[in-house]
C-alpha cells in the first residue's frame, strides 16, 4: 500500500459486499485492496490523454475556419460588422 493513505468508510448493498468478499477470497487479499484496485482502474492515466486523437487536433498546425473567428464572428456570419 502506498504511503500517503486516507481512511474512509462507505455503505454497500448486500450484492456489492458479496461481490467484494468473493473477489477478495478468490485472490487471497483484502476487500480494501480489491476496492483500491477497482478505483485505480477508473483513474485516468497520462497516456490516456496522449493517445487520444481528440487532444491532438491542431498540434500539427492544422487550422479550421477563418482567422480570428471568435473576434469577428458577426462579420463572418452576417457579412458585415454590427
Amino acid at each position: 500500500m502506498k504511503g500517503n493513505t486516507h481512511r474512509t468508510q462507505i455503505y454497500l448493498t448486500k450484492d456489492q459486499y458479496a461481490f467484494l468478499c468473493n473477489q477478495a477470497e478468490k485472490r487471497g487479499t483484502s476487500i480494501a485492496e480489491i476496492v483500491r484496485e477497482l478505483i485505480d482502474e477508473k483513474i485516468p492515466k497520462e497516456k490516456d490523454y496522449e493517445n487520444n486523437p481528440l487532444f491532438t487536433v491542431g498540434k500539427d498546425g492544422f487550422r479550421m475556419g477563418r482567422r480570428k473567428g471568435s473576434l469577428n464572428h458577426d462579420e463572418y456570419l452576417y457579412r458585415g460588422k454590427r
